[in-house]
């Protein structure tokens, strides 16, 4: 009888480990992945910032243009906030939609055309800045600007790769 209750007591104590130890696993792949995903967009933030500087750098800008050139930034910054914000938000409605068990296909369909619109809208923005920078650069200025701009869109991942 002893023998059985040594056994029991054990063998439920190994369960509740075991069950423990998976559960804590779990937890660190979730704080993991979202830690990286964080992590993700310190990064962009930091580049975007770094190649700022590093173009302003290499433009040899006067004061006011370095000026002209930070509020131009500063705004669309602002204004790009709420739209990653947005699509951050379809994606993950994208995410649930497309492994809930009742697929709606048309939904699924609907929010991908939202997200687009989204994209094309800071696409659009995001020209619109560089446009208002260009307009303030001379045109020895603009051409290494160009050109910059044309180097950097060769360095960025394409569409829907990383």
């Amino acid at each position: 009888m002893k023998n059985i209750i040594k056994v029991s007591v054990l063998s439920t104590l190994l369960i509740v480990l075991t069950v423990d130890v998976s559960a804590q696993q779990r937890n660190k792949m979730q704080n993991r992945a979202k830690g990286n995903s964080q992590e993700q967009m310190m990064n962009r933030s930091e580049r975007q910032g770094q190649d700022q500087h590093r173009m302003m750098a290499k433009l040899n800008l006067t004061d006011e243009q370095r000026a002209k050139v930070e509020e131009i930034h500063l705004n669309g910054q602002k204004g790009m906030i709420p739209l990653r914000n947005n699509i951050q938000e379809k994606n993950t409605q994208l995410r649930t939609l497309r492994m809930a068990g009742d697929y709606d296909e048309d939904a699924v369909h609907a929010l991908i055309e939202e997200i687009g619109k989204l994209k094309t809208a800071m696409m659009v923005m995001r020209t619109s800045h560089q446009q208002q920078i260009r307009e303030l650069l001379t045109e020895e200025q603009r051409i290494k600007f160009d050109v910059y701009q044309q180097n950097s869109m060769k360095r960025q991942p394409r569409f829907g790769m990383k």
